[in-house]
C-alpha cells in the first residue's frame, strides 16, 4: 500500500519511528545493546515503500540521534562518541540505511507506477469494452480482467467457457488458428457472434490472442484479448447499406461523382456510367470523357473564383451523341485557395430528348387545336348568317323559337371553340392584350348585353349598380368582357330559376372592384381553392358540371395579366358565390372619358355599300351575302381567289370580306394584289378560322384593314364594315 497523500507521509513517518524506537528499547536490555541499528532497517525500508524516500531519509537521520542517544556510551549525551568502532558503527549504518531507504523508495515508485497502470489498463479495458484473458496450456484455466458477464453474458473461467458462446463454426475456426497459432507460434485473430443467452442477443466480438512457446517450441501459454465491436460492425453494415444505395442511386441516375485537384485532373470517381473504366480517368483532365477541353477549362476558372459552376454539354461517344450536365462546387482551405473540386456529372441524354419529343408533340397539339377550331368554325359561320337572314324574314313566333334555340346553341358552340383555342394558349403563354383606355363602365354593359340572351332564357333578373364617373383601366376591352361574360354565364348557369343576380362595379383605394353575386348551388370551401385551375369543374349540386372547365382559368390568366387578381368567396353549398375582380386604374385618364363622352357616335349609314364576299364555302359565302344584302348592302359572292380578282376588276367593290384560306390564290394574295390595284379606295376584311397573333401580322402584311375570326357575329361584322367604311375613317386612312 502506498500512501497517496502527502500530509499523511510524515505523521506516518514519526508513528514507524516511535514503534521502532520503542522496539528498541525493550529488545536492548535482552541483547546487552549489542544490537542497537536492527530495528530500524525494516523500519526505513516500511518507509521507503510507503512514504517516499524524504521521509526514509528523516527517518534514517532520526534513528541515527536516537542510537547515539539511547545506546552508545555515554548514554545521553547528544555526541557520545568515543570509540572508533562506534563511529565505524554509526558509518555503515548511515550507508547501509541510506540504500535500503532508496531502494525501498524506488520499489514504492515502482508499485505506484504499477498501480496507476493496472488502473489506465481498467479503464481502457472497460470504455473499449474489451477482455483481456490469459490461459495456460497445462490446467486449462484462464485468468480475465475486465467484465466478461457484463459485455458477453458470461464468466470465463476456462478456455471452454470462453468458446462456449460461439457457433460451431465459429468455435471450430477459433481452434484451428488457436492450434496453427501454437505450432508456429505468434498472433492468431478471428472476427465471431457471440450469443447472449442471458439477453437473447447477438455481440460481435474480436477476438485477439498469442501464443508463447517454450524452448522446445511448444505451447507454453497464451493470452490475448476479446473486443466488444458491435457498434463498429453496425457502423460498417450502415455505411456499406448508404454506399450501396448511393451507388444504386448514381447507377439509377446515370450519375458520375467525382473530385479534381487544382489543376483540374481527376483524382477520384465513383460510377462511370459511360462504358468508361475508372482507371482509366484517373489522372486525366476533367472534360476529357467529353473531349471537350473548355470543360476543363470552365473547371479551371472555377478554381481560380472559388465559386460553385454548373455547365452543360454536348459529348460524341461511341457513335453517339450524349448531353452532360456537370455540376462542380470547389473546396477551399484555410489560407483560402482551393484544394480540390467536388463534382457530378449527369447523363441527361434521355431527359432531352424526352423533353425534345414533349415539345414537337405540344406544338403537334397546338396545330392540331389551331386547325380542329379552323374547321369547325367555317360550318359555323353559315348556320349563324342563316340564322340572322331568317330571323329577319320570318313573322311566326314558333319559328323564331326555333331560330333562337339555334342562335344560342350556335352560339354556345362558339364560345366552346373560343376556350379550346385559350386553353393552348395559357399552356404557352401566348395570350396578348391589346391594351387602351377602357371605362369598366361600358366593359360591364357590354359584357351583360353579351350574355342577355342567356338570362332571358334563364328568366333571371340582373341587379346593376354603377357609379355616375368613369372608372378607367388600361386594358383589353375584349378580354376584360370575355372575364365578366364567363363570371355572368356561370352565375346564370348555377342559380336557381328564376333567379338574381347582382353586379356592383365601384372603386377601391386604387383599384375598381367588379363583384358577381349570385344566390345559386354555392361552392364547398375545400373547392373554392381549385376553381381557377385548368379543367376544374365544380359543382356541389351533384349534377355532372358542364364546359371543359377552362373558362375560369382563361379568366384568371386575363386578369393577371392586365395587373389585378380575381378571387372568389362562399358560405358554402346552397348559399351562393360571390366573384371578385380588381383591376388597377389607369394613372391617367383621357379627358373625354373622366366627362363621360367616351361613347361612340352613331353609326353611320352604309347603305348601298358594295361588298364582296370571298369564300371557297358556298354556303358561307351565299349565307352571309344574304345577310348583308338584308341590312342595305349591295353584296356579291366569289369562291377562289382568281374569280375575286375577276368579280373586283368588274364591280369596283367597297368592302371585300376574303377568307385567307383559300385554295390556289390565297386570301393573302389577294389582298396584297388589291391594296396595289385600288391603293386605299378599298375595304379589306379578313373572316377567317385562323386568329393567332402571327395569323394577324400576316394579315395586317398583306394589307387588311380588321381581322375577324369566325364564326363572327353578324352584328360584329355589320358594325366593322359601318365603322371603316363611315367618311371620317376613310379620311384619316387617306381615302377620298
Amino acid at each position: 500500500m502506498v500512501i497517496e497523500r502527502a500530509a499523511l507521509r510524515w505523521p506516518a513517518t514519526a508513528c514507524v519511528f516511535v514503534v521502532a524506537t520503542w522496539l528498541n528499547m525493550h529488545l536492548q536490555p535482552q541483547l546487552d545493546g549489542r544490537a542497537p541499528l536492527l530495528p530500524y532497517f525494516p523500519a526505513l525500508v516500511i518507509v521507503g515503500l510507503l512514504c517516499g524516500i524524504g521521509p526514509a531519509v528523516a527517518l534514517l537521520i532520526a534513528s541515527v540521534l536516537a542510537v547515539l542517544y539511547f545506546w552508545i556510551e555515554p548514554i545521553g549525551a547528544i555526541l557520545p562518541i568515543t570509540r572508533l568502532a562506534d563511529v565505524e558503527l554509526i558509518a555503515l549504518f548511515i550507508g547501509s540505511g541510506a540504500l535500503v531507504a532508496a531502494v525501498s523508495a524506488r520499489a514504492g515508485r515502482l508499485t505506484r507506477k504499477e498501480k496507476l497502470a493496472r488502473q489506465r489498463l481498467s479503464l481502457a479495458v472497460a470504455a473499449g469494452r474489451m477482455v483481456t484473458w490469459d490461459w495456460s496450456r497445462h490446467d486449462g484455466y484462464a485468468t480475465t480482467a475486465g467484465a466478461p458477464k457484463e459485455i458477453f453474458g458470461r464468466d470465463w473461467a476456462t478456455m471452454e467457457d470462453m468458446l462456449a458462446s460461439l457457433s460451431d463454426d465459429d468455435r471450430a475456426s477459433f481452434l484451428d488458428r488457436y492450434r496453427y497459432a501454437s505450432e508456429a507460434g505468434g498472433r492468431f485473430s478471428l472476427v465471431a457472434l457471440i450469443h447472449r443467452s442471458d439477453e437473447g442477443q447477438d455481440v460481435w466480438a474480436q477476438f485477439d490472442g498469442h501464443v508463447v512457446l517454450d524452448a522446445k517450441g511448444r505451447a507454453l501459454h497464451a493470452y490475448g484479448v476479446v473486443v466488444d465491436i458491435t457498434v463498429q460492425q453496425e457502423a460498417l453494415r450502415a455505411s456499406q447499406f448508404a454506399e450501396q444505395r448511393f451507388e444504386l442511386a448514381l447507377h439509377s441516375g446515370k450519375v458520375m461523382a467525382w473530385e479534381a485537384d487544382a489543376q483540374a485532373r481527376y483524382t477520384w470517381v465513383f460510377i462511370v456510367p459511360f462504358g468508361i473504366h475508372r482507371d482509366a480517368l484517373i489522372g486525366a483532365e476533367v472534360g476529357s470523357i467529353a473531349r471537350q477541353p473548355e470543360v476543363a477549362k470552365t473547371v479551371l476558372e472555377s478554381i481560380r473564383s472559388g465559386r460553385p459552376l454548373t455547365v452543360s454539354q454536348t459529348a460524341a461517344y461511341r457513335g453517339e451523341e450524349l448531353q452532360l450536365l456537370t455540376s462542380m462546387k470547389p473546396v477551399v482551405g484555410d489560407d483560402g485557395t482551393v484544394r480540390r473540386v467536388l463534382g457530378a456529372t449527369v447523363d441527361v441524354t434521355e431527359l432531352t430528348r424526352a423533353q425534345a419529343r414533349l415539345q414537337h408533340e405540344s406544338q403537334l397539339k397546338d396545330t392540331f387545336l389551331a386547325t380542329l377550331a379552323h374547321e369547325l368554325r367555317n360550318p359555323m359561320a353559315p348556320i349563324r348568317y342563316s340564322v340572322d337572314v331568317l330571323r329577319r324574314r320570318t313573322n311566326d313566333g314558333e319559328s323564331l323559337k326555333v331560330l333562337d334555340v339555334i342562335a344560342r346553341q350556335s352560339a354556345h358552340m362558339a364560345r366552346l371553340l373560343d376556350d379550346l383555342l385559350d386553353m393552348s394558349r395559357i399552356t404557352r403563354n401566348a395570350i396578348e392584350l391589346k391594351r387602351e383606355l377602357v371605362d369598366l363602365r361600358t366593359v360591364v354593359k357590354q359584357a351583360l348585353d353579351a350574355v342577355e340572351p342567356l338570362y332571358v332564357q334563364k328568366q333571371h333578373r340582373v341587379a346593376l349598380s354603377l357609379p355616375p364617373q368613369p372608372i378607367m383601366v388600361d386594358g383589353d376591352s375584349t378580354r376584360l368582357q370575355q372575364v365578366l361574360g364567363n363570371l355572368l354565364s356561370n352565375a346564370a348557369k348555377y342559380s336557381p330559376v328564376p333567379g338574381e343576380v347582382r353586379v356592383d362595379l365601384e372603386v377601391d383605394g386604387s383599384h375598381g372592384k367588379v363583384s358577381v353575386i349570385d344566390r345559386g348551388i354555392g361552392i364547398a370551401p375545400e373547392h373554392q381553392g381549385r376553381v381557377f385551375e385548368l379543367f376544374s369543374r365544380v359543382d356541389s349540386s351533384g349534377a355532372a358540371p358542364t364546359g371543359l372547365g377552362i373558362g375560369l382559368a382563361v379568366s384568371r390568366q386575363l386578369v393577371e395579366l392586365h395587373g389585378g387578381t380575381i378571387s372568389v368567396s362562399s358560405d358554402g353549398p346552397g348559399h351562393g358565390s360571390r366573384f371578385i375582380v380588381c383591376l388597377p386604374l389607369a394613372a391617367q385618364a383621357d379627358a373625354r372619358a373622366r366627362a363621360g363622352l367616351s361613347e361612340a357616335p352613331p353609326m353611320p349609314d352604309a347603305q348601298g355599300a358594295r361588298v364582296l364576299v370571298v369564300d371557297d364555302n358556298k354556303d358561307g359565302a351565299d349565307t352571309l351575302a344574304a345577310a348583308l344584302n338584308d341590312v342595305g348592302f349591295e353584296a356579291e359572292v366569289a369562291y377562289s381567289g382568281e374569280a375575286a380578282l375577276d368579280a373586283y376588276d368588274a364591280g369596283r367593290h367597297d368592302v371585300v370580306l376574303l377568307d385567307v384560306g383559300l385554295p390556289g390564290l390565297s386570301g393573302l394574295d389577294v389582298a396584297s394584289h388589291l391594296r396595289r390595284v385600288a391603293g386605299q379606295d378599298v375595304v379589306l376584311i379578313a373572316i377567317t378560322g385562323w386568329g393567332q397573333p402571327h395569323d394577324r401580322m400576316a394579315t395586317a402584311s398583306a394589307g387588311f384593314d380588321a381581322h375577324l375570326v369566325k364564326p363572327v357575329e353578324f352584328s360584329v361584322l355589320n358594325a366593322t364594315i359601318r365603322d371603316l367604311t363611315r367618311p371620317s375613317h376613310r379620311g384619316a386612312s387617306g381615302k377620298p
